[in-house]
């Protein structure tokens, strides 16, 4: 029997010649688990709750409210979902309360409302007994972008700015060659950037001009009063119809349809949003102190009126141009934020206007319960498209254990939203210096996909 007090005093043995690894162990599908935990546990949720209260068309009947949801066990195992054919998911529930505005009365329940594909511990779907992955694709990042181009016919630098947000209509403001300040939506007509300031508020042209005093005059004198000049709209009842006339050609000038159009174009939260990443990136490139919070996720007059004034200190040279190609202006969106955004967001939608039309079908004397609402077929059905026929889903490749690695690893500029390989310019395929450590600069297939479609580097993080 060794002696305890001897055993304690040993000499541990030093190997010199032993090389010891310092780097952590790495987990190469992280950004495929680490996306999804983040959808389970926030995000759908928080797609639900942008949704509800839901009212009938009239408002007066009846009023839906989210109040929870929880998740079911998965109903099959994975080798069942192989052998059978199965998609291997779990149910999702969720707690409504239906109130009946007429009465005050109100009904709870626990309603089935979708079932939801679970990740595998490979980072992997089983949709129909098929083992398929999501690609992750990179975009344009919410923002605000300043750029630059020669034109070809006067020679002339015209200066661009362009403010892309998350979820919503693309905004444009141009310098044009004589001097006036112009602007367009989604890339059609064009319009003066002055009109577009009176959408906000009944200011007058003197008081809006109060907002660009700390201009140099001669910035003052060469645009913006140029622009102002020109302008025919004195009014906000003006600049709206003048707007709505620029978007949607040929239509009637009724006052409450421009209205209407403007507010669902610009100031609904649900079809305009920059998200905390454009609102972040708009307040540090123009020095503004806006509160990073769903208030504040909608373009603001203060923000218009700075945009404005670092587009014509360009011409000054003051100020700084964007590469739009810097994976600094990009972002990448992961498999939890893809299935949110074109599974559930896309069946929410649907499933909102069955839910309005079943309330208004209900007679004046009844009270159903929420589940007799409740249609789910549109959020299964859009949940089910995505997984199988989104170009972003793809059936796991198997050839080897690498080449399955590969598939999660993928990026692509690709997919709903992005750019298709045929319009895919040279800019786009190239190598950027900002991608050293971030992109494989030497991975990436032959062929028209070439620069379209790369991967994550080794250590690359989220």
């Amino acid at each position: 029997m060794r002696n305890p007090k001897a055993q304690s005093n040993s000499l541990s043995q030093i190997f010199l010649g032993k090389e010891e690894n310092n780097l952590k162990e790495l987990d190469l599908i992280e950004i495929q688990k680490e996306s999804w935990e983040k959808l389970l546990n926030t995000e759908v949720r928080g797609i639900l709750q942008e949704f509800f209260p839901i009212e009938d068309y009239t408002g007066k009947k009846f009023a839906l409210y989210f109040e929870d949801l929880y998740f079911d066990k998965p109903r099959y195992t994975i080798n069942l979902c192989f052998k059978k054919k199965l998609t291997y998911d779990f149910p999702v529930y969720v707690k409504v309360r239906l109130v009946n505005k007429k009465t005050g009365t109100e009904k709870r329940q626990d309603v089935y409302f979708f079932n939801l594909p679970k990740m595998t511990t490979r980072g992997t779907f089983i949709i129909n007994g098929i083992e398929r992955a999501i690609i992750n694709q990179i975009v344009r990042s919410p923002g605000a972008y300043f750029t630059a181009e020669i034109d070809k016919t006067s020679g002339l630098t015209l200066y661009n700015a362009e403010v892309r947000p998350y979820i919503g209509s693309w905004l444009d403001f141009t310098i044009s060659k004589n001097g006036t300040i112009e602007g367009k939506i989604n890339k059609k007509r064009k319009f003066l950037a002055s009109a577009f300031l009176r959408i906000f508020d009944n200011e007058t042209t003197t008081e809006i001009l109060e907002h660009f005093k700390d201009l140099d005059q001669t910035l003052l004198d060469k645009y913006i009063l140029p622009t102002f000049k020109k302008d025919k709209t004195k009014s906000k009842d003006e600049a709206v119809l003048e707007l709505y006339r620029k978007i949607k050609p040929g239509e009637p000038l009724v006052l409450e349809n421009a209205y209407e159009t403007l507010n669902s174009l610009f100031f609904n939260h649900r079809r305009y949003s920059l998200a905390d990443v454009g609102r972040y990136k708009i307040n540090k490139k123009l020095g503004l102190n806006q509160p990073i919070d769903k208030d504040h996720h909608i373009l603001s007059k203060e923000d218009v009126i700075a945009i404005l004034k670092y587009l014509v200190q360009l011409t000054l040279d003051k100020g700084s141009f964007d590469d739009i190609d810097h994976l600094g202006n990009r972002r990448l969106k992961t498999v939890g934020e893809l299935v949110g955004t074109y599974g559930i967001r896309v069946g929410m939608v649907r499933t909102e206007k069955e839910i309005k039309e079943r309330m208004s079908l209900v007679p004046s004397d009844t009270f159903p319960t929420p589940s007799q609402i409740i249609n789910s077929k549109p959020i299964i059905m859009a949940i089910n498209s995505f997984y199988r026929t989104n170009q972003l889903s793809t059936i796991v490749d198997q050839t080897n254990p690498l080449s399955e690695l590969d598939n999660l690893r993928r990026i692509t500029v690709g997919g709903p939203g992005g750019i298709e390989k045929e319009r895919a310019s040279f800019s786009i395929r190239d190598i950027a210096a900002s991608q050293y450590g971030r992109i494989c600069p030497i991975r990436s297939p032959e062929g028209p996909n070439i620069g379209v479609v790369t991967y994550m580097a080794m250590f690359s993080k989220i």
